[in-house]
């Protein structure tokens, strides 16, 4: 198994939500994890560029370079020179017009373990565009944060059901 971790909008923005699931320690936790093991970290930040896009009419839009935008203090702290910072996804799904698969097939990963926010809306989304590029997907059931349990709970028992497996931040540290 060749792993890369995605690091999905862990923004401001979402500190809230962030906060709530309490996840932003486990998250660093498997980052420096990855980081012992030279496992490749690849971090997202969403903007809306498009005011009209569809996404739009959901959520309020964040700008780029925005203090909405910006990595939460915790994560840009545990960020290193080798991680990649995918700053121009602009929609839920990472892999939709970035170089995201390129990088992962560059590394010749197998395997993406994700993490990030908010669980049933990017991570799901990139969760979903990973297993159809034909990679494995780890969905670290708590190192994903959604505005509800339920929210949370359904995707990870989809994940479960059809498109990965969902171990905890400690079980996959292990897999390292």
């Amino acid at each position: 198994m060749k792993v890369a971790l995605l690091v999905i909008d862990m923004q401001n923005r979402f500190q809230a939500v962030l906060n709530d699931a309490q996840i932003i320690p486990r998250v660093v936790k498997v980052m420096q994890a990855c980081h012992d093991k030279s496992i490749p970290i690849f971090l997202t930040q969403h903007h809306d560029p498009e005011p009209d896009s569809i996404i739009c009419k959901f959520w309020k839009p964040i700008d780029r370079e925005s203090d909405d935008w910006k990595l939460i203090s915790e994560i840009e702290n545990a960020v290193r020179e080798k991680d990649v910072i995918i700053a121009e996804k602009i929609r839920y799904n990472a892999f939709y017009q970035t170089r995201l698969n390129e990088y992962l097939l560059d590394g010749k990963v197998d395997t993406v373990a994700i993490v990030g926010c908010e669980t049933n809306l990017c991570c799901e989304s990139t969760a979903r565009a990973a297993n159809d590029n034909n990679f494995s997907v780890l969905f670290l059931k708590d190192g994903n944060a959604s505005s509800t349990k339920e929210f949370h709970d359904a995707t990870v028992k989809s994940m479960e059901y059809g498109f990965g497996k969902a171990p905890t931040c400690q079980e996959f540290i292990k897999m390292l």
